[in-house]
């Protein structure tokens, strides 16, 4: 069973369609990196995960469970954390140092 499913997500702003019906299961343990051109959605997609949008239509669920945030508290006290892309990187620090700050 996955543990986050997203099933025809789809996240509007006016007009502008952001993402359009993504559908994706993650396994634990996974590792997954989003790829895609400049204005794809990854971003909007990544923040609908973490609390920060709400989807204009789909669902998410987690353990098999509807998954409705409202912010980024909901998603941390699910066990959801997001690791933002940063290039202020401390050359002096490990890989692991550097995402904990």
């Amino acid at each position: 069973m996955p543990v986050l499913e997203l099933a025809n997500i789809s996240k509007h702003f006016g007009a502008i369609q952001a993402v359009n019906d993504v559908s994706l299961s993650i396994e634990a343990g996974q590792v997954v990196g989003l790829m895609g051109d400049n204005g794809a959605g990854k971003s909007t997609l990544v923040k609908m995960i973490a609390g920060n949008f709400r989807p204009s239509h789909g669902t998410m669920q987690m353990d098999g469970k509807e998954l409705i945030l409202h912010k980024p508290v909901e998603a941390r006290q699910h066990g959801i954390e997001i690791v933002h892309q940063d290039l202020a990187l401390c050359n002096n620090l490990t890989a692991a140092a550097n995402v904990y700050l």
